[in-house]
């Protein structure tokens, strides 16, 4: 498992002292408002705060305290430590964690998962197979299991052949 994550993209400064506008990679900014410690190309800095805002949010940081030091940051990834995190509540994952597994049908590899698409009544594992792509709805009724020791999340053949859809 990934010992940091991508949290945001800098958007843009906001205001004259630093701040900065955030696209946040998470559905509640507000669990990440306590990390203390975040890494921005590659530098670990300080947080002073981070505040949500819709799906945006504001991040500053101690050693950026200009509108021009924020503006040499924008479209930089914000990484997050691991052991800083919030614990996820059961049967919940780190989206980053899942990425790369292999996706198994009825005893066979189909492909790896490549993306998870968020939407409000499910997510959509979209996967990338040797003949392109193909998504489908995480439902309970089609994920059977995501092992994390073995790199597999195994889905149930009947449920899966009606709710697949090839790209």
């Amino acid at each position: 498992m990934k010992s940091e994550f991508e949290i945001a993209r800098i958007v843009k400064p906001r205001g004259l002292k630093g701040e900065m506008k955030a696209e946040f990679y998470s559905s509640d900014i507000a669990r990440l408002s306590h990390l203390k410690k975040v890494k921005i190309r590659g530098v670990e800095r300080d947080v002073e705060r981070i505040v949500a805002e819709g799906q945006y949010g504001f991040i500053k940081v101690r050693d950026v305290n200009a509108a021009e030091e924020a503006e040499l940051l924008r479209n930089e990834i914000v990484y997050a430590n691991r052991n800083e995190l919030p614990a996820l509540p059961k049967d919940k994952f780190y989206i980053a964690d899942m990425l790369g597994m292999e996706v198994v049908v009825d005893g066979d590899v189909i492909g790896t998962l490549a993306d998870i698409l968020q939407y409000g009544s499910a997510d959509v594992y979209v996967v990338r197979t040797k003949d392109g792509s193909l998504s489908f709805p995480a439902l309970k009724q089609v994920v059977k299991d995501i092992d994390f020791e073995s790199g597999r999340i195994v889905l149930d053949g009947t449920t899966f052949s009606r709710v697949v859809v090839y790209n």
